[in-house]
């Protein structure tokens, strides 16, 4: 995996258009198109008990899990992908989303301005275009 470029980046507004779209500073979006697993932090005090995770399809998101997605302003702490091109963030709120590879469709495409362009495509495939490195 290269460097990825969103690690450190804040993350500036969350939206639900034809997927979950997450904007960070730098000009860098995360469009995710395919259920995830968004893992909630403890809450203060162990009033949860422990973290909880819940499963989201970002094309269909219903109501009541819109308000999990209220972490707007927090940073991305970690970012990568594994050799399946499942995609894994950390967030400083203590929010983690988990995002597998699907068969079928592209699970995850991330655009950056300043960067260039990854996505994990059908069965896995991640495709990085970097125009911010040398050859």
């Amino acid at each position: 995996m290269t460097e990825q470029w969103i690690q450190g980046r804040t993350l500036q507004r969350i939206m639900f258009r034809d997927g979950l779209v997450l904007n960070l500073d730098e000009y860098n979006e995360l469009v995710i198109s395919v259920p995830m697993e968004l893992t909630l932090p403890e809450l203060a005090g162990g009033a949860r008990g422990s973290a909880e995770v819940v499963t989201i399809n970002p094309t269909a998101v219903r109501n009541e899990q819109k308000p999990l997605f209220d972490f707007a302003g927090s940073t991305c702490t970690h970012a990568e992908w594994d050799e399946d091109g499942s995609l894994h963030l950390q967030f400083s709120g203590g929010q983690h989303i988990d995002v597998p590879s699907d068969d079928a469709h592209t699970s995850w495409e991330l655009y950056g301005k300043y960067h260039g362009y990854a996505a994990c495509l059908p069965h896995g495939r991640v495709r990085v275009v970097r125009h911010d490195l040398p050859d």
